[in-house]
């Protein structure tokens, strides 16, 4: 998956109406709360086969970080 594809599904999993960049802070994100946690976690384990915790979620800051839990599954 590309990064843009990928912030284009994360703004979809998030419900979010504004586009999702690499450097925003995911707290500073209305929508980021336990259900969207619960999302990303199911979206990652569906596109990537990666397997995240709440408490990995909680260690996540940024959306850069969020595209760094990707590892080789989001090329630039």
């Amino acid at each position: 998956m590309k990064k843009e594809e990928f912030l284009v599904e994360l703004e979809d999993v998030l419900q979010r109406e504004e586009a999702c960049n690499e450097s925003d802070l995911l707290d500073e994100y209305e929508e980021w709360d336990s259900l969207s946690k619960m999302a990303v976690m199911a979206f990652f384990d569906k596109n990537f086969g990666v397997k995240i915790t709440l408490q990995k979620l909680e260690e996540v800051k940024t959306v850069s970080d969020l595209i760094s839990l990707a590892g080789d599954n989001i090329d630039d």
